[in-house]
């Protein structure tokens, strides 16, 4: 690996969580916790904070960075206000309203009380997790490049892949994020990835190898790097969210060392309550 950072965490260590290689199912209190690191991780340009509800806006750009973060709320505040809330900012900026469900959302039994006020269901995601130490290390012939800025050429392949520009919400992230690329020849983007540093967690986003380099492990080498970078860093664990919908990634990642420890969902308001 070819790094050209200086590894060490900003900030203070705001993770609860046990080793991640202990366990395959988290408690409320980790999984509220790590719902909270990745909103910081994949910030929003705009969020707005209503009494302990988290209303994120990013001109559309990506489902988790336009929807209400329904963290637990204050006492005394009912549904009827936080809806309320949600649903004129979200109108205020010409966008559906919608609310990331996990298993820490608040209040107790949102999935169904939203469900009961029109709010459909979709987009199913699994959190994974992995031990950073397992994990890192150098892969055979690949040398990762992991920089603070983006190289050249890595946001371009970020939007071939996503059909998106998310530079907005990774220069709004309130974590460290680092940029990993292999290149070939002449300086062309064979592979990247994203990693955002949070407390002793480092996130990754943003994988893709283009089409005509795949099968070479550019993937497993970014991870590997990635997660050395983490353990340089003082981190413990990885994390990465994976679509449902999605079983070869879920596969890839599993045998890399992932574990699924819970998932969420968004409920969206498709028509005009």
């Amino acid at each position: 690996m070819v790094s050209e950072l200086t590894p060490g965490l900003t900030g203070p260590d705001k993770t609860v969580f046990s080793h991640p290689s202990l366990s395959r199912t988290l408690p409320f209190e980790d999984v509220l916790a790590l719902d909270r690191l990745a909103a910081a991780a994949w910030a929003a340009p705009e969020t707005e904070e209503y009494a302990g509800w988290l209303l994120r806006h990013a001109a559309g750009v990506s489902r988790r960075a336009n929807s209400a973060a329904p963290f637990p709320p204050s006492s005394g505040v009912t549904l009827d206000d936080l809806l309320a809330r949600t649903e004129a900012f979200y109108h205020a900026r010409d966008l559906l309203p919608r609310v990331q469900v996990s298993p820490a959302a608040r209040p107790e039994g949102l999935d169904d009380l939203l469900a009961g006020r029109g709010y459909e269901r979709e987009s199913g995601v699994s959190i994974m997790i992995a031990d950073a130490a397992e994990l890192a290390g150098p892969s055979e012939n690949i040398s990762v490049t992991i920089s603070d800025a983006a190289p050249a050429g890595w946001w371009e392949a970020y939007i071939e892949a996503y059909s998106r520009d998310a530079r907005g919400i990774v220069s709004a992230a309130r974590e460290r994020p680092v940029f990993a690329s292999v290149t070939g020849d002449g300086g062309a983007m064979q592979a990247i990835g994203l990693g955002v540093v949070g407390g002793k967690w480092l996130a990754v986003f943003g994988m893709y190898t283009r089409p005509d380099c795949r099968r070479q492990g550019l993937g497993t080498g970014i991870i590997r790097a990635l997660a050395a970078f983490a353990v340089d860093c003082g981190g413990v664990g990885l994390y990465l969210q994976v679509e449902d919908d999605n079983p070869v990634a879920h596969r890839l990642y599993e045998q890399l060392g992932f574990r699924r420890v819970y998932g969420y969902h968004y409920r969206t308001l498709w028509t005009a309550s």
